[in-house]
């Protein structure tokens, strides 16, 4: 575009210094064969095409000395695109054209062709400084996304961790009423059975009867608060990077997009099913590869497990783990489906909804 606006001045300046000089019919033809002459150049854009017409345009000046005046206009157009034999075979042409030419002529051509060639030197160095902060402009766009990028993992990655420290917690927690406060009540609810069996009196025998009944609702209400600590502090990708851990021989791709929230009942059927797959991989098929999806969408929870083993199954639907698996997914209004192309793979869907629409 710069270089556009130079060829533009220069054709504008020359244009108006030939009809200072004269107007006439050759100045006016001399105008529009020029304009032609650098519109082909820019339409047709091809080098050789370029250097014939240029060449033939040194020819006209050589037969019509107005021309002449219009030759800084080339030159500028050499320069632009790096002809060098079109430049040093156009510096005898200029010489000719510039001895045919008048006085007028030959004072004028110098310094515009200098002048073209300052303008092509400075425009070809405010283009390239343009470049220049182009590809810094893009390369610090390209680093602040990274940034970016980093920053977003490494706050995912601290919010996974208090999420993984939250639930450890929990489960330490669930431990300790467990093996504390359960066992204190059970060995109270022992005590107060013993006093009953002792004991003749029938008023105390009411009054440590209406005790025991207590002791047992609290006991029944730690041990589901204390499985609902459990339940709930199972990380399911954790746990799934621990299984892989245990098929190192297998080179596993492992794909989790899940939310930390995950229905106890999907985590273990999940789990259960991983872990089967697993084992009926390493039992049953001569894969190297396994890749393991899971995935939340907005309607319920995708686990897709898939191997590259050659040996078909004779059966797919026999196997107790199999039907296992399929028990589980249908428990929770799922869809199991088992199959072998290419590699035998499982694929599990189980929709999002309350545990009382559930069945069993």
């Amino acid at each position: 575009m710069n270089q556009l606006k130079d060829q533009a001045m220069l054709y504008l300046i020359i244009s108006i210094l030939l009809l200072y000089k004269e107007i006439s019919y050759a100045s006016i033809g001399t105008m529009l064969i020029t304009s032609i002459v650098i519109g082909m150049i820019y339409l047709i854009d091809n080098q050789k095409s370029t250097c014939v017409l240029v060449v033939l345009y040194f020819i006209i000046a050589m037969l019509e000395p107005l021309c002449c005046y219009y030759l800084p206009v080339l030159f500028y157009l050499c320069l632009q695109y790096k002809y060098p034999l079109l430049i040093v075979a156009s510096l005898p042409m200029d010489i000719l054209s510039f001895a045919d030419a008048t006085f007028i002529a030959k004072v004028f051509l110098i310094p515009m062709l200098l002048l073209a060639f300052y303008m092509q030197a400075g425009t070809k160095r405010r283009d390239l400084l343009e470049q220049k902060c182009k590809e810094l402009r893009d390369t610090g766009e390209e680093v602040t996304t990274l940034l970016k990028d980093k920053n977003r993992a490494l706050i995912e990655q601290a919010e996974y961790e208090a999420h993984v420290a939250t639930l450890k917690e929990r489960n330490r927690i669930s431990r300790e009423i467990h093996d504390h406060v359960g066992h204190m009540l059970s060995r109270a609810l022992l005590q107060t059975g013993a006093l009953i069996a002792v004991n003749r009196e029938e008023s105390v025998n009411a009054l440590l009867a209406e005790l025991k009944n207590t002791l047992d609702t609290a006991m029944n209400n730690i041990r589901e608060s204390v499985h609902d600590l459990h339940n709930d502090s199972i990380d399911l990708k954790e746990e799934v990077q621990k299984l892989i851990q245990n098929y190192q021989i297998y080179d596993i791709e492992l794909e989790y997009n899940m939310e930390d929230e995950i229905e106890k009942n999907v985590k273990y059927c999940f789990l259960a099913t991983v872990k089967e797959a697993l084992t009926n991989v390493q039992k049953h098929s001569n894969a190297t590869k396994i890749a393991m999806y899971l995935y939340e969408t907005n309607t319920g929870y995708q686990l897709t497990i898939k191997d590259n083993g050659t040996k078909e199954p004779a059966c797919i639907s026999d196997g107790i783990g199999l039907t296992n698996m399929q028990e589980r997914t249908e428990a929770l209004n799922g869809v199991f489906q088992a199959t072998y192309r290419e590699g035998f793979q499982i694929y599990i869907s189980i929709p999002k909804q309350d545990q009382k629409d559930r069945k069993g």
